[in-house]
């Protein structure tokens, strides 16, 4: 019975003695960790700037009189009070970002959407100085800028990591001016890697994304702060937020940055290749198109006078590789053309009739304004037409073999309207004269509707067969 106790005895302290090893090891390992937090924010937050800006934008004044005119109620007597002002009168509106020291000579690294349009740049350094600041380089398709300021401290540049190795699980640290409080840090995990197509972020113009995905905190104020590793290496640029969701934030590469940056402080501007076609994944076509698997670039419309169009690609063609590289998507091609200095030729690999071509390709440079300009809306006779391309035909469900000039949209009480057209009519024919394009069109119009009289229109509606209006130019 005793040796029984005295065998327990050794084993429940044997147990304790491990549980507190344990614990002291648990207790050690989270220290560690801390003293690790600790450092991030000792090393990298003596880096990370406040950023203030200043825009002029124009207010428009309100009208008392036309105010209470609108609502139908009697004008007050005045009784000194000043009369409504007749100009448009000038507002100041401000906000605060974030940005990290790049250079001791004073270049500072934030993002493009915290400077962009701004009349008036404060940088506000950790010791409390306040400087003015210019801007030396922006690039609105990767959300990145270069300002600078004439400091009279030393400043101390962060430390760029390498965000081409981070995996899933990661510790980061994001530091910034969240909500305008300066100096906050914030702590959590890479929770995804290499996130595209936000289309959030596209239509504020950040094009090139391949974005860090993180649950460390982000809010309004730390956009351009640095995202860390657990070294303190700055790995990212803390760009966006998702509204509406629970600690999900989003980071630019710093890889992605060390190809912009140079170019801003060299040139203020980022030079890329362009090809000059729309795009799309290849999933939905794969199938129809026979491809052995369902990576490329869809080609839905080549732009004339581009690149491609001079070296002969074509709509449905599918863009398998430029020179060795694979491309897996619509996106992952123009990431790719755009790493490319104008000027270089490459090789596509193309996926066209069933069969791999080559086509060699001497890109061009990718204008912003070229790229994003809006397909202009001609009107004439209170009709809107656009072009007849792959999207159009999708869009009206058209065969891929319709030709004219398609009615986008129809003024009410016009003389288009009076002669019967709808909008995704298609006009074949004027005065008996073949449509191919707006510029046909256009043409034939403006020299008929001089003589005044009547234009008659053939045109086909759906599936039905073509048939004939008359619009009256007198109306």
């Amino acid at each position: 019975m005793m040796n029984q106790i005295y065998r327990l005895t050794r084993i429940l302290s044997m147990v304790t003695l491990t549980l507190l090893i344990t614990f002291i090891s648990y207790c050690d390992i989270l220290e560690e960790i801390e003293k690790k937090f600790i450092e991030i924010h000792e090393k990298v937050g003596r880096s990370v700037v406040n950023i203030e800006r200043e825009s002029q934008i124009s207010a428009v004044p309100i009208n008392r009189e036309e105010l209470f005119k609108q609502f139908g109620l009697p004008l007050p007597e005045d009784k000194g009070m000043p009369p409504s002002p007749k100009k448009e009168q000038k507002q100041k509106v401000t906000g605060t970002g974030s940005g990290f020291v790049y250079s001791k000579e004073g270049y500072i690294i934030t993002n493009n959407h915290v400077i962009e349009d701004a009349d008036k740049i404060t940088v506000k350094t950790v010791s409390g100085k306040k400087y003015p600041a210019k801007v030396i380089g922006a690039d609105s398709e990767s959300d990145l800028a270069v300002i600078k300021i004439e400091p009279d401290e030393e400043l101390i540049p962060v430390v760029l990591g390498d965000s081409d190795q981070l995996k899933v699980g990661q510790f980061v640290a994001a530091i910034g001016s969240a909500r305008g409080l300066e100096g906050s840090v914030s702590f959590g995990h890479v929770s995804a890697l290499g996130r595209e197509n936000l289309r959030e972020l596209q239509l504020q113009g950040l094009t090139f994304q391949h974005l860090i995905q993180t649950d460390a905190g982000i809010n309004l104020g730390n956009s351009g702060g640095p995202l860390t590793n657990i070294k303190g290496e700055v790995i990212g640029i803390n760009v966006a937020l998702m509204l509406g969701a629970n600690r999900i934030g989003f980071a630019i590469p710093i890889n992605t940055a060390k190809q912009v940056i140079p170019q801003l402080i060299q040139g203020g501007k980022v030079i890329r290749g362009y090809l000059g076609v729309a795009v799309t994944d290849v999933e939905r076509y794969g199938e129809a198109l026979n491809l052995p698997d369902r990576s490329g670039a869809f080609v839905k419309k080549v732009q004339e006078g581009t690149p491609a169009d001079k070296a002969g690609i074509k709509i449905y063609d599918v863009v398998l590789k430029v020179n060795e590289h694979e491309i897996q998507t619509a996106q992952d091609l123009v990431n790719t053309v755009s790493s490319y200095t104008p000027g270089t030729s490459v090789i596509l690999e193309i996926w066209r009739d069933e069969n791999k071509i080559t086509l060699p390709v001497i890109l061009g440079e990718r204008n912003l304004q070229i790229v994003q300009k809006p397909q202009e809306k001609i009107s004439f006779m209170g009709m809107t037409f656009n072009e007849l391309d792959t999207s159009i035909r999708e869009k009206w469900g058209l065969s891929s073999d319709s030709k004219g000039v398609i009615i986008e949209n129809i003024e009410t009480g016009s003389p288009a309207e009076e002669a019967g057209l709808l909008p995704g009519d298609i006009i074949i024919e004027v005065q008996r004269k073949t449509i191919s394009n707006i510029e046909e069109l256009l043409s034939i119009l403006t020299d008929l509707s001089n003589t005044s009289k009547p234009i008659m229109i053939r045109y086909k509606r759906g599936k039905q067969d073509p048939d004939i209006t008359i619009i009256d130019v007198n109306q």
